[in-house]
């Protein structure tokens, strides 16, 4: 089995470039007989490696920052580019954490204006109404 150097894919045994990034693969190494013959365990408690995204800029970054502020328009552009409709993965993680931070900042206003709204209602039906005739 032949890995490409550049990027890592495990390439065919027939191929003489990777077929991923076009490198030249190294030649194929000569096959020895095996020391041991029995069963092979893979650690499968060991998590894939992830993908690495390239960051955004500097610039992009501000740019994306600036228009989630527009309040109806920041949330409809967080809303699309978290369900896929920007082809640069970084933007698209930054646009989900922006939508999660906005639906949790949603979550604690509603609770404290449902906290303020009762206290005042307990406080308006507990006051006795002294009427001075």
């Amino acid at each position: 089995m032949r890995y490409c150097k550049n990027c890592g894919l495990l390439a065919p045994h027939d191929a003489d470039r990777c077929p991923q990034c076009g490198t030249p693969l190294p030649p194929e190494p000569v096959a020895a007989a095996p020391a041991h013959t029995g069963a092979r365990y893979t650690d499968e408690s060991r998590p894939a490696p992830e993908e690495v995204v390239p960051a955004l800029s500097e610039w992009a970054t501000l740019g994306t920052l600036l228009l989630f502020s527009i309040p109806i328009a920041g949330f409809i552009l967080s809303l699309a580019w978290s369900f896929g409709f920007s082809k640069h993965p970084a933007r698209k993680r930054l646009a989900q954490a922006w939508l999660i931070r906005t639906m949790i900042v949603a979550v604690i206003f509603t609770l404290v204006c449902i906290a303020l709204a009762l206290t005042s209602f307990v406080t308006l039906t507990a006051t006795p109404y002294y009427y001075a005739f």
